[in-house]
């Protein structure tokens, strides 16, 4: 359960940092809307394996190359469950727009929770 909640708070700093740098990217330095938003991911990717590297998993595994690239394999698996459930709950059961982005949210923390937990770290 510990490791849940850091978990939790990790992405709490992971968006947080992830807003930030879109925004300060956006409306300081004038930067593109696409452009910003995409290194704010960018830069949230990184802080996100190094939060869940150090902080959650507390992974002691010197090969740091092969757990990042299943990092991002497994931010891509979770981002395409997120896709499927929000398909699902917006177009099939017709929920409200802000209802089906929470749910799927949901499904990919769950989801990336597990791969993180299982197979990365």
């Amino acid at each position: 359960m510990k490791k849940f909640l850091r978990y939790i708070f990790s992405g709490v700093i992971n968006t947080i940092v992830t807003y930030t740098t879109s925004i300060i990217l956006l409306k300081i330095f004038n930067i593109f809307l696409v452009v910003s938003n995409l290194s704010g991911y960018v830069i949230g990717i990184f802080v996100s394996f190094y939060l869940n590297r150090n902080f959650v998993f507390k992974s002691k595994n010197v090969k740091v190359k092969k757990q990042f690239y299943k990092f991002i394999c497994a931010c891509l698996f979770s981002y395409f469950i997120n896709l499927i459930f929000l398909i699902f709950f917006s177009y099939i059961f017709e929920l409200n727009d802000y209802i089906s982005q929470i749910l799927s949210m949901a499904s990919y923390s769950f989801s990336f929770y597990y791969l993180s937990n299982k197979y990365i770290f």
